[in-house]
């Protein structure tokens, strides 16, 4: 599978709104974004998200959701997933299981996409 970015939450609120860089990459989960399923997911998501987040959802583009609009983005990705072709819909059911950690611990998301 080739990657084209992470998805990252930290696995406490001490590093909230950061971004893994070197050693710290221990203090945060990650999920890799298939490059196969970045074109449909921009597509079919990217207007819907846009509302929720900061950043650009885009390629070569970092992204994040904070805290407060987690939840939201994970009824997004759960209502897309029900329509999504089965490569997208299983990464989204993975991404919404992954962003319910997050607002299990009351931190954001965020997006590295190259």
């Amino acid at each position: 599978m080739t990657t084209i970015g992470h998805v990252f939450i930290p696995l406490n609120r001490d590093h909230d709104g950061m971004l893994p860089s070197g050693n710290d990459q221990r203090h945060f989960e990650s999920l890799p974004v298939p490059l196969a399923v970045w074109e449909p997911f921009e597509q079919s998501l990217s207007a819907h998200l846009s509302e929720l987040t900061e950043g650009q959802i885009d390629r070569e583009e970092k992204f994040w959701f904070e805290a407060a609009h987690v939840n939201a983005m994970i009824a997004v990705l759960e209502a897309e997933a029900v329509i999504a072709a089965p490569d997208l819909r299983d990464w989204l059911v993975s991404l919404a299981t992954f962003a319910r950690r997050a607002a299990d611990r009351h931190v954001g998301v965020v997006f590295v996409v190259s």
